[in-house]
């Protein structure tokens, strides 16, 4: 999962200071960036949900210094900016800009629009975690098309085998009980001999992964089970 992490780049520490305690009033963590070379270097180090950026940090063209952020790494920007024309918001949209407040900029109201777009950012990063297809050598699940591949040959699965298997890949090498994957994998659908129905869907998908070789789904004994990826 990602941190809810902020980094607020302006020069001035006592809007920046009243921004970051009202962030970390609502659990996020924040880091604050005087310069564009220190905010680069956090971008470059760290995974953040947002990015606060007092465009007239530097004295250099506004578009070109989100253009800057937007080639670094692809995180939605809350611009803070002067007055502007039109024209002027027009292309800082397309260079990147997600919302603009324009100064004097109030920490409250840019608290709850930063947390708004953190909502929609982590909403969006969870939707393509769970579509995107997850390769280990031979081995493609697609989720997005409920598909598994086997050296380019579909592997007909189950409904129940499939999200087994899309469990397991998306956790190689960790270790789960059988409560524990039947609470992941089935939830809150209420089955009877929730424990024995695990063994025999993990039997039924170990024979089918058998064209892999043996061991993709090992046992530990008095524990329960985990993925070895083929490679």
């Amino acid at each position: 999962m990602i941190k809810r992490r902020v980094l607020i780049v302006m020069d001035d520490p006592e809007t920046s200071q009243s921004i970051q305690a009202r962030l970390e009033h609502s659990a996020l963590e924040v880091d604050c960036a005087e310069t564009l070379s220190k905010a680069l270097e956090h971008v470059f180090k760290m995974l953040y949900c947002l990015l606060i950026v007092d465009l007239q940090i530097l004295h250099i063209d506004n578009a070109e210094l989100v253009r800057i952020f937007r080639a670094a790494k692809h995180t939605p920007i809350l611009a803070l900016t002067d007055t502007l024309e039109v024209q002027e918001k027009i292309v800082l949209f397309h260079a990147g800009v997600d919302v603009f407040l324009e100064k004097p900029v109030h920490a409250d109201i840019c608290a709850a629009q930063a947390n708004t777009l953190i909502s929609l950012y982590l909403e969006s990063h969870e939707r393509l975690e769970k579509s995107s297809p997850i390769t280990f050598g031979v081995l493609i699940i697609a989720p997005c098309y409920r598909q598994v591949l086997v050296n380019e040959k579909p592997l007909e699965l189950t409904r129940r085998e499939f999200d087994l298997l899309h469990f397991f890949a998306k956790h190689p090498g960790q270790v789960f009980s059988r409560d524990q994957i039947y609470d992941r994998v089935w939830g809150n659908y209420y089955e009877l001999g929730g424990d024995e129905t695990v063994k025999v869907h993990i039997k039924t998908l170990r024979k089918k992964l058998s064209v892999l070789g043996d061991g993709i789904i090992e046992n530990i004994r008095g524990v329960g089970y985990r993925f070895i990826p083929p490679k």
